[in-house]
C-alpha cells in the first residue's frame, strides 16, 4: 500500500499570476499509475482501443463498462483507480456549465504519447451530449493532461448545440450564403454570433478556399500524408498559428488558441497568432470561464 502523503494546501489564484506553481503542484498531487511498456503482440504498436466506458450523471461516474480486449491491455483496463484520479482532476477543472456537457467518460489507449484526450458528440446531429476519451498510458503526465483537457473545453464551448443548431443533415465544408449566410461547418450552419463564425470571420475568411484546397479536398491514404499537408499549410501561414497542430482545420485552430488563452498571458495583438488568443477577452464570460478554470487548477487537492 502507498504511503500516505500529506495533503498540500490549496493555491489561491484569482489570475494567472501563479499559474506556473500550480501546474507544477499538479505533477505532485495527481499521481497516476506508471505503465510498463506493452507486451506480446502488440509490442510497439500504436492499437487504438477503447478499454472501459463509464456514464457520467451529475459529474458522477456509474460502473465501469468493460470493453473485450486482447489480454495484453487489461493492466490499463482495469486501472480503476487511476480512472478515477483522472476524471477528479478532469471533472474539477471545468466549471459546471461544461461540465454538464459530458455524459460519457472513455478510457482508451493509442499508445504511449500520441493522442492524449478526445470529446466527440454521441450523435453527430445533437451536439448536446458529449463524450470524453482519455489515454490511461498518457494520464502520467499531468500538465499535459491539463493543456489537452482545457484545449477539448474549447471545443465543448465552440462546438454544442447552443452555437451550432441542431441540424438533420451532415453537410461538407463548402461555404453557401444563399443557405447560410455565416460560417457553414459540416455540422450546420453556425449561429451569427458563434465563437466560431466570429473567429472565422475575423481570421479564417481570407484562407479558408486555400485550406480546402491545399489540405481538406487534398489526396491522401496516411495520417503522415495528412501531417505533411497540414504542415505545407502551416509554414505558407506560420505567423497566423499558435502551432502546426493548429492549421488542420478552423475547429482545431480555434481550440488550440483557446488553451493558449486560458493557461497563457495575453500576448496582445502584435501577430495575427496573437491576436487569435486575445479574441477571447472580448467575451466576459469566457474571460469568467478562463479565472474559473485557473481558479480550479490551483485549488485542486488530492486526498
Amino acid at each position: 500500500m502507498r504511503p500516505p502523503r500529506p495533503t498540500p494546501h490549496p493555491i489561491t489564484c484569482a489570475d494567472d499570476s501563479c499559474l506556473n506553481a500550480c501546474l507544477s503542484r499538479i505533477d505532485d498531487v495527481l499521481e497516476t499509475q506508471k505503465f510498463n511498456p506493452i507486451e506480446g503482440d502488440y509490442a510497439g504498436k500504436n492499437a487504438n482501443l477503447n478499454l472501459v466506458i463509464y456514464q457520467v450523471k451529475g459529474g458522477s461516474l456509474g460502473e465501469p463498462n468493460l470493453l473485450y480486449i486482447p489480454k495484453e491491455f487489461k493492466t490499463f483496463q482495469e486501472s480503476f483507480e487511476t480512472q478515477q484520479l483522472v476524471w477528479n482532476y478532469a471533472s474539477a477543472m471545468l466549471p459546471p456549465e461544461q461540465l454538464k456537457w459530458i455524459s460519457e467518460f472513455y478510457i482508451f489507449t493509442d499508445g504511449p504519447e500520441n493522442i492524449l484526450a478526445w470529446v466527440n458528440s454521441k450523435d453527430i446531429f445533437d451536439r448536446s451530449h458529449w463524450q470524453l476519451g482519455v489515454d490511461i498510458t498518457d494520464a502520467e503526465h499531468p500538465v499535459y493532461l491539463t493543456y489537452t483537457v482545457t484545449h477539448e473545453v474549447g471545443h465543448l464551448i465552440t462546438l454544442n448545440t447552443g452555437q451550432i443548431p441542431q441540424t438533420e443533415f451532415y453537410s461538407t465544408w463548402s461555404q453557401n450564403p444563399g443557405t447560410c449566410s455565416q460560417f457553414h461547418l459540416p455540422e450546420g450552419c453556425t449561429n451569427p454570433d458563434s465563437y466560431i463564425n466570429l473567429f472565422y470571420q475575423q481570421f479564417w475568411i481570407d484562407i479558408f478556399e486555400e485550406w480546402r484546397e491545399k489540405v481538406e479536398q487534398g489526396s491522401i491514404s496516411s495520417e503522415d500524408e495528412l501531417d505533411a499537408l497540414v504542415r505545407e499549410f502551416y509554414e505558407d501561414h506560420e505567423d497566423q498559428f499558435v502551432r502546426q497542430y493548429a492549421a488542420t482545420n478552423i475547429r482545431e485552430d480555434i481550440a488550440e488558441s483557446f488553451m493558449h488563452f486560458v493557461l497563457g498571458p495575453n500576448p496582445g495583438s502584435n501577430t495575427l497568432r496573437n491576436q487569435k488568443i486575445s479574441f477571447f477577452y472580448d467575451f466576459p464570460e469566457l474571460v469568467a470561464l478562463r479565472k474559473q478554470i485557473i481558479q480550479n487548477v490551483c485549488s485542486y487537492t488530492h486526498e
